[in-house]
């Protein structure tokens, strides 16, 4: 009779401690894929900006309007004509 308790109370130890070791190792995985989702909704927001930036480009400018855009803001580029300022104090 002793045996079978014993053998019980071991079963049931072993299943707590099953129990307890995937308990935690499922939040464990948990918190990894809860890290994933945030950068993942980053990179969606990153990509939704240059997507309506394309959109307003499709929509609103002209390839023309677009390159002098380009220009101005990457290369600092400007008409011949123009004066430009920069804001120095930042630097």
């Amino acid at each position: 009779m002793k045996k079978v308790l014993n053998i019980r109370v071991l079963l049931v130890a072993v299943l707590v401690g099953y129990l307890a070791v995937t308990l935690i190792t499922t939040q464990f995985e948990l918190v990894n894929k809860r890290q994933q989702l945030e950068i993942l909704e980053q990179q969606k927001a990153r990509v939704q900006l240059e997507v309506n930036d394309v959109q307003y480009i499709l929509d609103y400018e002209s390839e023309e309007e677009y390159v002098e855009r380009i220009a101005r803001q990457r290369l600092g580029y400007a008409n011949p004509d123009e004066k430009v300022f920069k804001d120095i104090q930042g630097e």
